[in-house]
Formats: structure tokens, C-alpha cells, sequence
């Protein structure tokens, strides 16, 4: 065996931490843990407190909806990079949705429902900024600066569509 060999096998075998002392449950570190999720179990306990046991309020509400348009907009925008890739490319796309375009005020209602989760996403990024500046903290001004957010957003949204 040669000693670089040699070293490699040292090495590693003393510089492993036992897999035991790996695991991510607590019930090696807390005494009482197994029998604490057993009697959970048994009751039909969820792991932790679940969506489905909570009141909605405004504050959760308003940073789901700030995920979801994040998201919702990630995906418009790489589907609309996809569609630049497929045949035609994207100006096809946009002719054959001409063709089929519904009427004056249908046709408004769908702009102002694509127009209005990048324009509430934007404003409440606006809200979050703030809170990184340490402002807006309290919970009247939390309640207050989230109904404003939703407000204006909506008002916003019906006028920029109305221009287009």
C-alpha cells in the first residue's frame, strides 16, 4: 500500500462523524421525544400546526398572495421565453390569440387579471423594502399599509388597463 493511499484511509476514517450523530430527528438529543410523537400519533396530531387550524388573517393572506404572484409571474415569464423557441415564435402566438380575441369588456377584465399580480407583487415589494428600513412594524400600520397595498394595487391595475 502506498502512502498516499495509506493517508486517504486515515483520513477518512477518522474524520466521519458516526451517521447516528447525523440524523435530523431530535429524538436522540431530547430525552422523552419518541414518546412525545407517539402519543401525537395515537391523538391524530399533525406534526406541527397546520394551515387548516388557523383564522386567515389580512397579514397571512397578503404574503401568500405576494408568493403566489412571484411565482405566477417567474412562470408567465420563462413560458413566454419557451414560446420565443417554439415555431413560429412568440409573435405567432400573440396573432393567433388575436383571432380569437372575446369582446370589448371581457377582453378588459382578462388584461386587468394578468395585469394586476405583477402590480400588487411590485407594490408590496415596496411595503417589504420598508420593512427592511425597520418602518411600518406595528400591527395597526401592518393592517393599514396591507389594505392600502390591496387597494391601490386593484385601482392601479383597472387604470394602466384602460390606458392600454
Amino acid at each position: 500500500m502506498t502512502a498516499l493511499a495509506r493517508a486517504c484511509r486515515l483520513a477518512t476514517q477518522n474524520s466521519l462523524p458516526a451517521l447516528r450523530s447525523l440524523s435530523t430527528t431530535s429524538e436522540y438529543k431530547v430525552p422523552g421525544t419518541k414518546e412525545f410523537f407517539d402519543k401525537n400519533e395515537i391523538l391524530g396530531r399533525p406534526m406541527s400546526p397546520h394551515l387548516t387550524i388557523y383564522k386567515p388573517q389580512l397579514t397571512s393572506m397578503l404574503s401568500i398572495m405576494h408568493r403566489g404572484t412571484g411565482v405566477a409571474y417567474s412562470v408567465l415569464v420563462y413560458g413566454g421565453a419557451m414560446l420565443t423557441l417554439c415555431p413560429g415564435g412568440f409573435s405567432s402566438y400573440v396573432h393567433l390569440a388575436e383571432q380569437y380575441a372575446p369582446g370589448a369588456g371581457l377582453m378588459f377584465a382578462i388584461k386587468t387579471v394578468v395585469v394586476w399580480p405583477l402590480v400588487y407583487h411590485s407594490l408590496n415589494g415596496f411595503r417589504h423594502l420598508a420593512w427592511d428600513m425597520g418602518k411600518g412594524f406595528k400591527i395597526p400600520e401592518v393592517y393599514k399599509s396591507g389594505w392600502a397595498t390591496f387597494g391601490v394595487s386593484l385601482a392601479l391595475s383597472v387604470l394602466l388597463v384602460a390606458l392600454i
